[in-house]
């Protein structure tokens, strides 16, 4: 039996999201979906707009965080298998997986940069979109029922 410290509420072992960033032409991850979402983006000039966000439960990736100045780091993140990845979505990321459902294996590859129209804009990070099929086993294991649903919960007890 593993001994806890339930006091112990430490930034060692808070969960991270990993965001997948486009930093460098070439970073890339590839996983199970297991969700599609939609946010509020955060953007100050988006305000009120929903943005896509895409799970990934990760088979593979790597890419490059970007500091403060919008430059992407020398040393590329790893994503360590089984480990959950969001993706945002874009517009051309949103029309490519349309037809995804969880248990597809998607893949992201940051493939391309486009010079904004508008000046003073970033340019455009064109990604290219992969799909490797279904995960049968995440699909199977979702399918089969917990030991939990045969048990009774506490909201049961309360009908």
């Amino acid at each position: 039996m593993t001994k806890t410290n339930h006091d112990d509420f430490g930034d060692e072992n808070k969960v991270k999201d990993i965001w997948w960033k486009k930093g460098v032409i070439g970073d890339r991850v590839k996983g199970t979906l297991l969700s599609v979402k939609q946010i509020e983006s955060q953007m100050p000039d988006k305000k009120g707009e929903l943005v896509t966000i895409y799970e990934l439960k990760a088979l593979f990736g790597e890419f490059h965080d970007i500091d403060e100045n919008k430059k992407p780091l020398e040393t590329p993140t790893k994503v360590d298998p089984c480990s959950m990845v969001l993706v945002s979505g874009t517009l051309g990321i949103d029309n490519k997986m349309r037809h995804a459902k969880p248990g597809d294996i998607v893949g992201f590859k940051f493939v391309s940069e486009t010079p904004n129209k508008t000046k003073g804009y970033n340019a455009t990070k064109n990604v290219d979109v992969y799909f490797y099929g279904k995960d049968e086993a995440w699909l199977k294991e979702q399918a089969a029922p917990t030991d939990m649903a045969k048990e009774s919960t506490p909201f049961d007890m309360m009908s």
